[in-house]
């Protein structure tokens, strides 16, 4: 294993630990500057490489504006106890019987 591929596995081992760079470095033994170094090399050469996920999104004429939710069950919700209520962003509220 060669030392860049030793030091990118420690650079995984460091984000999973949850600890600092500086206590990381500290406790495998070498300077915190050293360790800097390879965690923006491997940034640099893993993670900015990786080209992002382009998605289309659906054009907004495509979605409905509104979906109707139809049941069986008699929709007389005056008789019906409200077993939840969502209050969404934009003032949308949903209300489940």
């Amino acid at each position: 294993m060669s030392k860049k591929e030793q030091m990118f596995a420690l650079v995984e081992q460091w984000r999973e630990s949850g600890l600092t760079r500086k206590s990381f470095a500290n406790q495998h033994g070498f300077e915190s500057e050293s360790f800097n170094y390879w965690c923006k090399k491997q940034y640099n050469e893993i993670v900015k490489a990786d080209p992002p996920i382009k998605v289309s999104p659906k054009p907004r004429a495509a979605l409905p504006d509104f979906v109707e939710l139809a049941s069986d069950l008699d929709m007389n919700t005056q008789n019906q106890p409200l077993r939840m209520e969502l209050d969404l962003p934009g003032g949308i509220r949903i209300k489940i019987y």
